[in-house]
């Protein structure tokens, strides 16, 4: 696996009651998402605001479906401020913008980071992220990523600051929505949990983060 830092505990402390914790929750998700089917799952993770840890939260989840052997896709789909690189300590070059652009084939986007884990970078910020991310491109990416992997994590821009989340959810299988304890307000967590469900989104559940 690529050098990675301290935020991917599942990697670098898989004993841990954090790391189990990420674990009940991929069991979680296996029970409520993933049926019996013939190609992979989509689920995206979002927020009503920035800082929430969803991320981290991401990143986690995917190396435990790729611990016990399923074949997984992060893709980095906030395109205002691109993240996930950072944890995997790859560069954030091509990738996502650049495919949705037109200017890079959906295999060239790909960077392996280990096991049976795949990620897709952000790449460079987008004015009409949106506009992109909505797009006919995107949804032959989803298409074709789910021909391949079992599990595909879809990280996304806040959903109350941007419209991204609202149009990738409905290419989702479900949603998870990520709050943040003793930050996150409960109005705010109501109108993303309205704003999923207006995109026809599956609500998967909510996650509070750093509970102490």
């Amino acid at each position: 696996m690529l050098r990675l830092n301290d935020m991917l505990i599942t990697e670098s402390n898989p004993s841990s009651y954090i790391s189990e914790s990420f674990r009940s929750l991929r069991t979680y998700i296996r029970q409520q998402v993933i049926g019996h089917k013939d190609r992979g799952t989509v689920l995206l993770l979002t927020s009503p605001e920035s800082g929430a840890g969803k991320t981290t939260l991401l990143a986690n989840i995917g190396v435990t479906f790729a611990q016990e052997g399923k074949k997984v896709a992060l893709v980095d789909c906030n395109l205002h401020k691109p993240a996930l690189h950072e944890i995997f300590g790859m560069e954030n070059t091509g990738g996502l913008s650049a495919y949705l652009r037109g200017g890079a084939s959906s295999k060239s986007i790909v960077r392996h980071g280990g096991l049976e884990l795949s990620i897709i970078p952000g790449g460079d910020t987008l004015y009409n992220a949106a506009d992109l991310l909505g797009s006919e491109r995107m949804t032959d990416l989803l298409e074709e990523l789910k021909r391949e992997y079992d599990m595909i994590l879809l990280d996304s821009a806040p959903a109350l600051n941007y419209t991204d989340a609202r149009l990738i959810a409905g290419m989702t299988d479900g949603v998870i929505l990520v709050a943040k304890h003793g930050r996150t307000k409960r109005d705010d967590l109501r109108k993303t949990k309205q704003l999923m469900e207006q995109a026809s989104a599956t609500l998967v559940g909510i996650v509070m983060n750093q509970v102490k």
